[in-house]
């Protein structure tokens, strides 16, 4: 492995190269995210893919969540031209090159014909844009000094990432309902798809211009240390391994099969039969492994050997050591705490990959329309929302708000369920307060602006009371969902072990995904089980099957209500003395 080593050049003119290239990267690691997680959902909707289909594909996000786990293997081993161009750039112009050929690959594919070769296209641009991701990460920290400082490089970072958003989002959106026709409301697609690889391609540049950073060898240890204990550490970690490993095949088998098989394999089997044990493997086994290690601390802490245990080592760190002192630290009520990890945003994330076929399939916008709604107002209600939560944590507190943010989190997904029926009640509350002016309002006034500037690309969204009420409704769950993210991530914080403050927080909030992701297969399945294409009625089958599964995400949001004022009991109850910091491994 390298260290990075501190640049001696004088702090006289900051480094223009790091600064842009930082920037360049930062686009390079928010498009992919943008469009295949995002955006991609949108053209599956347009061409009338299956909804278990977009919830199974919608697995691809699960290589963002878990990326950690292969974190550590990026520095033991780099691309053919490593030693040409050094490990970061190597990585990262490899991951790019691959995501770049992915994107060109999608924009030659239709989705309706071949969706099994698509959906390999998405899994493999989703799993090296996760690994670009570590690596990005991993050279801003490295490429920092006085010249380029590492709050600077992370806002540029933040700025590309931002930009890259709005271009694979609401960009890619316009211009695909700019070319679609009546007839095939997804014939913009390919030809949008390439032009955000030619744009990946572009950013490409960033890699290619970014500075090596300086490294110096690390000092490797030979075996000198203790043996048994790496041989310790390499037997408890195993098997947590194989758990994954099982999980992680068992999930990308019933994807294969699902997308190629002539006889796909039942969504609800599978979550009945397999999605426990899955869960099992990849949190309660762990959990319990650390609860056992835990208790035989002295056996596992000190110095290991390094040498051939260095890999193992450093697995146990990054995967058992965050669960180890949580156990250690909160013993019985590690159990409630991850349960709160697990289940905090599922109101939201349990269906977030069916907001794009809700709003195009179901309500009939069009692409435009929900380009101005979601990715242009919807973002800024985020931001208003993060910036209520912060004042939220100021004024009453972080468990205060955390319950609060728990519970509008639920609660706004009545106001979508309302709207999948008619929109009746939606309707009389904002017609009574004046908000359906209000936001009639802003969206004419933002396509008006943008039409008074010179612009075009707001010319096919349609201005209506429907328009207004889905401004309105996604305004109101943005606000909700940026207010309880931001009081979220103070309280994960603030249960984070400052000693395993990176690995743990990465572990726990990539937790926060698994659930929420995990069941949307079964989530579409009832949808199409519920309202199938050749029946009689089926638009008004698949509205109410929306309903019921807005009320369902309600319902199981409140259970994340209920672990918050566990978690609360539990903070009031406990002594004042703050806790014990586990020992470093």
């Amino acid at each position: 492995m390298t260290e990075a080593v501190a640049g001696a050049a004088p702090a006289s003119q900051p480094d223009q190269r790091a600064i842009w290239v930082m920037t360049a990267l930062g686009f390079a690691s928010g498009m992919p995210y943008a469009l295949l997680i995002g955006t991609l959902s949108a053209w599956l909707s347009n061409a009338e893919v299956a909804l278990t289909t977009i919830g199974i594909l919608s697995w691809i996000a699960l290589a963002y969540a878990f990326k950690f786990l292969w974190a550590p293997v990026l520095d033991w081993g780099g691309p053919p031209m490593l030693k040409t161009v050094g490990r970061r750039r190597a990585w990262m112009i490899f991951c790019q090159a691959v995501i770049v050929a992915c994107l060109f690959g999608l924009s030659a594919i239709d989705p309706r014909a071949n969706i099994g070769v698509f959906a390999a296209l998405a899994a493999v641009a989703a799993f090296f844009s996760a690994t670009q991701d570590i690596v990005i990460d991993a050279w801003r920290i490295e490429t920092a000094n006085e010249r380029a400082p590492l709050d600077l490089l992370s806002v540029r970072y933040q700025l590309g990432y931002r930009v890259a958003s709005f271009v694979g989002g609401a960009v890619a959106l316009l211009l695909a309902d700019v070319w679609a026709t009546p007839t095939d409301l997804a014939a913009g697609w390919p030809a949008t798809f390439a032009i955000m690889a030619v744009l990946m391609a572009i950013a490409m540049l960033g890699a290619v211009l970014a500075p090596e950073p300086l490294l110096r060898p690390r000092e490797r240890k030979v075996a000198t240390g203790d043996v048994e204990l790496s041989r310790r550490r390499a037997m408890a970690v195993a098997p947590v391994l194989l758990g994954w490993a099982w999980a992680l095949s068992a999930i990308i088998g019933f994807m294969v099969a699902s997308l190629t098989a002539e006889t796909p394999p039942s969504a609800a089997d599978f979550q009945n039969e397999k999605i426990p044990w899955i869960l099992f493997a990849t949190t309660g086994f762990p959990l319990i492994v650390a609860y056992f290690i835990a208790r035989n601390a002295p056996r596992f802490e000190g110095e290991g050997a390094g040498g051939l245990y260095a890999m193992s080592d450093v697995l146990y760190s990054r995967i058992l050591g965050p669960l180890v002192d949580i156990a250690g630290r909160f013993w019985l009520w590690a159990v409630p705490i991850i349960l709160l990890v697990l289940t905090y945003r599922i109101a939201d994330s349990v269906w977030g990959s069916f907001a794009f076929p809700f709003y195009l399939g179901v309500l009939g916008h069009s692409n435009a329309d929900v380009a101005l709604a979601s990715k242009i107002i919807g973002v800024l209600a985020t931001i208003l929302g993060i910036a209520l939560g912060g004042i939220a944590l100021l004024r009453l507190g972080r468990m205060t708000s955390l319950v609060l943010g728990a519970v509008i989190a639920a609660l706004t997904n009545l106001l979508y369920a309302d709207l999948a029926v008619g929109g009746g009640a939606v309707s009389g509350f904002m017609s009574a307060t004046g908000l359906a002016a209000l936001f009639g309002a802003i969206a004419a006034g933002l396509v008006g602006l943008v039409q008074g500037l010179g612009g075009t690309f707001l010319d096919g969204v349609t201005l209506s009371p429907a328009l207004s009420n889905l401004v309105a409704i996604i305004f109101m769950e943005n606000v909700a969902s940026g207010f309880a993210g931001a009081v979220y991530v103070a309280w994960l914080s603030s249960i984070v072990n400052k000693n395993y403050a990176a690995v743990q927080y990465a572990l726990l909030s990539s937790l926060t995904l698994l659930i929420g992701v995990i069941f949307r297969p079964r989530i579409g399945a009832y949808i199409d089980e519920r309202a199938p294409p050749d029946v009689e009625g089926v638009e008004a089958a698949r509205a109410q099957a929306f309903a019921d599964v807005f009320v369902f995400a309600t319902w199981i949001g409140f259970i994340a209500v209920a672990l918050c004022l566990v978690e609360w009991w539990r903070r009031r109850s406990e002594p004042a003395a703050a806790p014990v910091e586990a020992k470093s491994t």
